[in-house]
């Protein structure tokens, strides 16, 4: 079972968020130790929200302190708690000994913000807080002290608090949004190097992928692509070589072969190693022809099909004939033009008349027929090709009989031929039974 891949957006997004995380984690103890770096004091976070929770607006539009239980917990906690609260309306409330060195800012509360006053020495009789809360008449202002505070481990909590969700939100939320964009421009070359690769055929050799198009981080990776690239290109390269060798070399055994053959004395021993020498010959030069196609950088140029149909027919009439069958020409009396080349569309045809003769049954008509539209086709009486051994045949070294004659490379030899013109070959059942080869081609407007 193939395992499903991770998002690289998704592992990055996940990273930075918490590398966001620890850095405001970090950062908050580096703050608190700063902090407390001396013997510190201030007004916890909770007194602030218990003091604000026991005020209330009378009915009268003054305020009043309703004790309940954190605040009646608070007094008895904090019995040195002082605090004086005002409202929009000037309406104010005092509770407790107010030190004498902030008397004078109460005139001026509602004008004062958020503050702090922190005292370093005890009994932290200065430790004050200014801080502002909701009220039905408007917002409240609120300055206290009397209930000082040095535990660490709260402060600690607390800028993580104030940092975390101030901090870390935003930054997740950006995270979220900007990762996924800039990965997609830092990404946007690999679109181009994905399509060169998809482009890429082992009939067209020398391709190689734009490692520039990619991150720098991203190169090493397109690189050693290309190096395999280039490494099977040379693999290719010599079984051509190879191939080419030993079909070249054949040659010549073959031919000496074939003339030693025809000194012996007729009969059907003579008649068999002839025909085992020229299935020799005809692999040989099938080999040499799939080594041309290859490397074939001939320009097409318009040729008639109707014309290249005559001369083939005329060149294998005789062998059609020896081998017990009847040979005919369909085609129209104009030209059909298409771009290819003659050579080669020769050698297809040759190729398929070939293959009536080995398999249309040793007797009956064989067809060569020309369409307007660029089609080229064969037919023969023979006993047909199953339909689920229509694709298979044009394989390398395929064959439908273990016992044919053929090597199982002509048919692989005329698709190649067809496919370099652009064009394409099919076989379906003849009118009358047997098979029909059709190479399409693409006419000359």
């Amino acid at each position: 079972m193939i395992a499903k891949s991770k998002s690289l957006t998704k592992q990055l997004a996940l990273r930075l968020i918490i590398l966001q995380a620890l850095i405001i984690l970090v950062f908050s103890v580096v703050l608190t130790f700063t902090v407390f770096s001396g013997n510190v004091s201030y007004i916890d976070e909770p007194v602030s929200h218990t003091i604000l929770d026991a005020v209330h607006v009378n009915q009268s539009g003054n305020l009043e302190l309703h004790a309940d239980k954190k605040m009646q917990k608070l007094l008895r906690e904090s019995p040195e708690l002082w605090f004086v609260v005002e409202d929009a309306q000037g309406h104010r409330l005092e509770h407790g000994q107010v030190p004498e060195v902030y008397r004078p800012l109460l005139p001026s509360l509602y004008r004062l913000v958020p503050s702090e006053i922190h005292e370093g020495i005890a009994p932290y009789d200065l430790t004050m807080r200014v801080f502002v809360g909701p009220a039905s008449t408007g917002s409240l202002r609120v300055i206290c002290g009397g209930a000082p505070s040095t535990d660490m481990i709260a402060v600690f909590f607390g800028l993580l608090y104030y940092f975390g969700w101030r901090i870390i939100l935003p930054m997740t939320l950006l995270t979220l949004i900007m990762v996924p964009w800039l990965i997609r421009r830092g990404m946007s070359g690999m679109a181009e190097v994905a399509a060169q690769a998809q482009a890429i055929d082992i009939d067209v050799q020398g391709a190689r992928l734009a490692d520039q198009a990619v991150p720098r981080e991203l190169q090493p990776l397109v690189q050693a692509f290309n190096a395999a690239l280039e490494r099977l290109n040379e693999g290719y390269d010599a079984r051509d070589r190879f191939l080419a060798g030993a079909a070249h070399e054949l040659r010549a055994p073959i031919a000496i072969l074939e003339a030693r053959i025809e000194t012996l004395e007729s009969g059907a021993t003579r008649t068999r190693l002839l025909a085992d020498v020229a299935r020799l010959s005809n692999l040989a030069e099938q080999l040499l022809d799939l080594q041309r196609l290859g490397k074939q950088q001939t320009a097409f140029e318009p040729l008639d099909l109707v014309a290249l149909s005559r001369e083939v027919t005329a060149d294998v009439a005789p062998l059609v004939v020896d081998a017990g069958y009847e040979l005919a020409l369909d085609a129209p009396e104009t030209h059909v033009m298409v771009m290819g080349d003659r050579q080669s569309l020769s050698r297809a045809l040759t190729n398929l008349i070939q293959n009536a003769i080995a398999h249309g049954g040793g007797c009956g008509l064989i067809t060569v027929d020309v369409k307007r539209d660029g089609t080229l086709g064969v037919s023969d009486q023979g006993p047909g090709i199953p339909a689920e051994e229509r694709l298979r045949i044009f394989e390398p070294f395929y064959r439908l009989r273990p016992s044919s004659m053929g090597a199982g490379l002509g048919l692989h030899l005329v698709r190649e031929i067809v496919a370099l013109h652009g064009g394409w070959i099919n076989v379906t059942e003849a009118d009358g039974g047997g098979a029909y080869f059709r190479m399409r081609l693409t006419p000359v407007p």
